[in-house]
């Protein structure tokens, strides 16, 4: 570890090295892929290819990984595991019972403002201005709550309808991508793939129809319904696969 500017604590100290998506869900996903995962970036010339890595940064001081991994990541990972939560899925979503909202929301919220301070290039596309990341940067670190009308966050559980040949809930699972954001005049969101389901994040402000639509971590309710989104119908992820298989026709590809 070299010494450095702790993002979180604003201290000097050697760092860590930090995930924004947090580590265990990379664990995850290569653990299920023999230590690899397909690699598909979304320009001309880089060929479909397998890789290792978790998109680490140093970023943070020791104490401050341990806060945040304790306080926000062990919770979140353990929910969309299904550890100590009830799931009840039906033919429009997945029902997530006895949940914290609250401790779900901030999971997400330390999600987003890791993504946005760490310097990895799968996460450079994301740059929030400096007073919302400062305003996320000491609400995560006092544990202060965050007003639910300043940031929005909106989960659901994806799926693949096609008849044949599509993807089962555990490729979805083992799916990810570099964030991305969506622009909509007066405010923005910022999106990913976790776990199988799909995170929106909106901020500062959002209108009504979207503080209140299905799928909104709002209130104190134990029990979070995530409706079904098709994946094919996220037209981010659409993009990426598209290329993915153009690639793949074209020979540009390294995986077997």
């Amino acid at each position: 570890m070299r010494p450095g500017l702790c993002k979180l604590c604003l201290r000097n100290a050697p760092l860590c090295d930090s995930h924004a998506l947090p580590n265990s869900l990379f664990n995850y996903i290569l653990r299920k892929n023999d230590g690899k995962a397909i690699v598909v970036v979304d320009d001309a010339h880089t060929p479909v290819h397998y890789s290792s890595d978790t998109w680490e940064v140093e970023l943070l001081c020791a104490d401050c990984e341990r806060l945040l991994n304790q306080r926000y990541d062990a919770y979140g990972m353990s929910v969309f595991r299904g550890h100590q939560v009830g799931v009840v899925q039906d033919s429009s979503g997945v029902s997530l019972l006895r949940i914290d909202r609250r401790r779900l929301r901030m999971f997400f919220l330390s999600v987003l403002w890791r993504i946005s301070v760490s310097s990895h290039p799968n996460y450079s596309n994301i740059d929030l201005p400096f007073l919302w990341e400062e305003d996320l940067r000491s609400s995560l670190l006092e544990d202060k709550p965050i007003m639910q009308s300043r940031y929005t966050v909106a989960v659901y559980k994806m799926r693949d309808s096609t008849p044949e040949g599509g993807f089962d809930g555990e490729n979805l699972r083992n799916f990810i991508m570099a964030p991305f954001a969506r622009g909509f005049g007066s405010f923005i969101s910022v999106c990913y793939p976790f776990m199988g389901f799909f995170v929106e994040t909106f901020l500062p402000r959002v209108p009504h129809k979207y503080a209140k639509r299905p799928g909104v971590l709002h209130g104190s309710s134990p029990v979070f319904r995530a409706p079904f989104v098709e994946v094919l119908d996220i037209p981010e992820i659409m993009a990426t696969m598209v290329r993915g298989l153009s690639k793949h026709l074209d020979g540009q590809s390294r995986v077997a």
